[in-house]
């Protein structure tokens, strides 16, 4: 990677970062006893838009600095591998060939089973490790108690983050067409095309 189109991603990723703590903060929804975020957005623009490594990073450190800067609760690492996990997923299926059924899939597998399976877990031990027994004492008893809640929280997210990645398939040309790191790149087919042109019409003549 160049210099240049590695600086304009790092800044383009610390953006990403920085509305990843400022929607996973200020833009919770308390809906059915579950809490929904926009931090989703910046996740997905990540790994669609700079690929695995990147989406990674902005889950990661996102999550980690949201927990530090504003924590709403002890911290637990397990919520920020995860986060990173679904950075990873999406630009792993959705960098290179943004398509429906990628998007669907990496949605499925970043909610189904990162935030219903993973941070179910996560969110038992977190419990158990901070002595809180609401939901009881036991991993068992914790997951059969969040079961179906987490569950419908994982699907409300599984329709909108997958009509959102349907959006992004129909205006990522558009927006590919204007990030500065893809300036330039599309510029020497162009180019070559009228002198390819001009090279046939003296043949022809």
């Amino acid at each position: 990677m160049k210099k240049r189109e590695y600086t304009l991603k790092l800044t383009f990723s610390a953006m990403l970062i920085a509305l990843y703590f400022v929607t996973d903060r200020f833009t919770a929804i308390n809906l059915l006893s579950n809490q929904y975020k926009l931090s989703f957005i910046p996740l997905i623009l990540a790994g669609v838009f700079l690929g695995p490594l990147w989406g990674m990073a902005v889950g990661g450190l996102g999550d980690l600095i949201s927990a530090l800067i504003m924590p709403t609760g002890a911290y637990f690492p397990g919520f920020t591998v995860v986060s990173a996990l679904m950075g990873l997923t999406i630009g792993l299926l959705c960098y290179k060939k943004l398509i429906a059924p990628r998007a669907v899939l990496a949605v499925f597998l970043c909610q189904g089973v990162g935030a219903l399976v993973l941070n179910t877990l996560n969110l038992s031990f977190y419990f158990i490790i901070n002595g809180i027994d609401k939901y009881g004492s036991s991993v068992a008893a914790i997951i059969g108690a969040l079961a179906v809640s987490r569950a419908i929280q994982a699907g409300i997210y599984f329709v909108v983050e997958v009509l959102f990645m349907l959006l992004l398939i129909k205006i990522k040309p558009r927006l590919d067409a204007v990030l500065p790191w893809n300036k330039g790149k599309s510029a020497a087919p162009a180019a070559a095309a009228p002198a390819a042109q001009d090279m046939s019409e003296s043949y022809d003549k």
